[in-house]
């Protein structure tokens, strides 16, 4: 297995079985919807789905959903169908604009070339603006003849309710973590212990876990797996510290705000680190972070029973306050000097 493999390449008609399934009932059926909304995690087989439809829908074999060598199949599997229209966020952007939605409008003002059903497929729906999402709905409204749409979202609260009333919706459920876990040691020779921590703290998107652990073929200089180890090192250090020296949360603080592209993954590197502090008194045989056992064995008694479980709170809140754009230094200088300056009383 090369590193170059993806997550592409995993068999998701048999992982998303309740997906497909539905899928290939409405093919099976003739009722193809206006719209259809694809939600769920990136890299869970929703393009690969949405390829498999759009063959159903305009295979010429009539004996099977679709046969794979007919002429819209060999032109679907080729990304050479013309019918088959993909709107994605422009190079180096992360919005869908409205021009890119007012161009589609003038594409679909005609008849398909030589599809018995066109596909619209839209990712990153998600990443729409509010004027993209308006004209948009004026064609989910009014559909084009033999045409359906395929939005694929992520956050689909980011939609607008009428848009969301106007889709099918279908789930692709995340891959789980010992699924994660099984593929790294079976497709990547990684060893039981990392694969576990891996799967148990990185995001579900498989093709981001491999290039976090440098199995992507595309250059990466960010290692995830120093810092990991980098950022729980410090934080052990910040809880041993028994002068409760508050400047070492805010250098930590400081260095975390530079690095802005990592804050996610600090995130969840210190949400398994903190949870692993609250249980370890409890179910030392279940933390994520067993590489740190020992260090977990001897700091654990250092901290108040209920202090851990305050720290994790906050740092859920401090997540959300991140997610909403407040100021990145100051959410983390309030966390860590949370951590910092009161390791064993439990604050009121």
């Amino acid at each position: 297995m090369g590193i170059d493999q993806t997550a592409s390449d995993f068999d998701q008609m048999q992982y998303q079985s309740e997906a497909f399934l539905e899928l290939t009932h409405i093919i099976q059926t003739k009722k193809i919807p206006n719209a259809l909304l694809f939600h769920g995690h990136e890299n869970t087989g929703r393009k690969e789905a949405a390829l498999i439809f759009a063959k159903g829908c305009n295979c010429k074999s009539n004996s099977t959903l679709f046969c794979n060598t007919c002429t819209p199949c060999r032109k679907i599997d080729n990304n050479s169908h013309p019918d088959m229209i993909f709107i994605d966020p422009p190079a180096g952007k992360n919005m869908i604009a409205i021009a890119q939605i007012r161009e589609l409008a003038n594409t679909l003002s005609s008849r398909p070339n030589e599809a018995t059903y066109r596909m619209i497929l839209i990712s990153k729906a998600d990443a729409m603006n509010v004027q993209a999402q308006n004209a948009l709905l004026k064609m989910l409204e009014e559909p084009p003849d033999h045409s359906f749409f395929i939005l694929m979202a992520v956050k689909i609260d980011f939609l607008l309710p009428t848009i969301l009333s106007r889709c099918r919706k279908i789930r692709f459920k995340p891959l789980s973590s010992k699924i994660i876990a099984k593929r790294l040691i079976s497709e990547f020779q990684t060893d039981p212990e990392s694969a576990y921590i891996v799967s148990e703290t990185l995001d579900t998107d498989f093709n981001n876990i491999l290039a976090c652990m440098n199995f992507s073929a595309e250059k990466n200089d960010f290692n995830w797996i120093k810092r990991r180890k980098w950022l729980i090192e410090t934080l052990i250090d910040l809880i041993k510290d028994e002068k409760n020296d508050i400047s070492k949360g805010l250098v930590l603080s400081q260095t975390l705000s530079l690095e802005p592209e990592f804050i996610n993954h600090a995130l969840s590197i210190m949400k398994t680190f903190f949870r692993d502090l609250m249980i370890f008194p409890i179910l030392p045989e279940k933390i994520v972070n067993l590489d740190f056992f020992d260090s977990f064995y001897h700091i654990s008694p250092l901290v108040h029973k209920d202090r851990s479980f305050e720290w994790l709170k906050y740092l859920y809140e401090a997540e959300q306050k991140i997610a909403s754009n407040c100021t990145l230094r100051l959410i983390l200088d309030g966390f860590f000097l949370r951590v910092a300056g009161n390791k064993r009383e439990v604050c009121v």
